[in-house]
């Protein structure tokens, strides 16, 4: 396995390696051989992160869902932007680095497995390239905290089967990701950028009005193509947004619940938690309570 970077760990951050009895156990189940985790991990707002390799075994996926990095392989360079994924290989000599003016937030993982290749073949990236667009996917970080949480089980068989597989899940959703951010280059509607603009909006409470503004369409024409291209309505897609970066601050934060409303565009508190309720079937002190 190819060794993980030593970047210290800061705030929320967290990098879980299996041990080789595991990798090895992995290697030979039936349920879990073909592709699975061996090392994952998330670092926010990763000052100097910086990792070369000449050679390595495993496969590298990294989401930056925040700031920028740079990348240099032996057919590509340039930057890395939030709402983009790397894809490397094995065997691909590399070397990365988190931005030194808007340092990346990122999701990672080295994986291997006797399909990990054909899992990379399905993502379809163009060419040599090994950057992708995929925009911003709360979905995506849900599914990522998904599988953190599922690695962090110890070393129960079941546990590493369940890892394996939500991994398998993970490629496979970040494959229709690149699909359908193809699709939106091709049509010319930038889905991503609306969507980028929304979280970096949370805090604020936007209309309909001002995202189809944002991409010159009326509220009618905006609201229609951004359903063909997500299956959401642009406000469901929002409130959606809302809801998971309000359960992120619930579990890695103690904010009081009127501070992540304020913090995700809600000035009642007592709305927020309702529209939370309405999301997840909880409300947000149980939800906090239970995790």
């Amino acid at each position: 396995m190819s060794r993980t970077s030593d970047w210290p760990l800061a705030n929320s951050s967290i990098r879980l390696v299996a041990p080789v009895m595991i990798r090895k156990r992995l290697e030979k189940h039936p349920l879990a051989r073909d592709c699975y985790p061996l090392a994952i991990g998330y670092y926010e707002t990763a000052h100097r992160h910086n990792m070369s390799r000449r050679r390595h075994d495993d496969n590298i996926l990294i989401y930056c869902f925040s700031g920028k990095g740079h990348l240099k392989t032996n057919n590509w360079h340039g930057e890395v932007n939030a709402g983009e994924v790397m894809i490397m290989p094995s065997g691909t000599a590399h070397h990365y680095r988190s931005d030194n003016r808007d340092p990346w937030s990122i999701y990672w993982c080295h994986f291997s497995g006797s399909l990990a290749d054909e899992y990379i073949r399905h993502l379809g990236t163009a060419g040599n390239k090994p950057v992708t667009a995929i925009g911003q996917s709360p979905a995506l970080i849900a599914q990522f905290q998904t599988l953190l949480q599922a690695a962090s089980k110890g070393y129960d068989t079941a546990a590493l089967i369940h890892a394996s597989n939500m991994l398998k899940q993970l490629l496979t959703y970040i494959a229709l990701l690149i699909r359908d951010a193809s699709g939106e280059q091709k049509s010319g509607f930038d889905v991503a950028g609306v969507q980028a603009f929304m979280l970096q909006n949370l805090d604020r409470p936007l209309n309909l009005q001002v995202l189809a503004e944002k991409v010159g369409l009326s509220k009618y024409h905006f609201s229609k193509r951004y359903k063909q291209a997500t299956g959401f309505s642009p406000i469901e897609h929002l409130i959606r947004m809302k809801i998971e970066y309000a359960r992120y601050l619930l579990e890695t934060s103690d904010l009081s619940v009127g501070d992540i409303a304020a913090k995700v565009g809600y000035e009642d508190s007592l709305y927020f938690s309702r529209q939370f309720h309405k999301a997840t079937g909880i409300s947000p002190t149980r939800y906090r309570a239970n995790r």
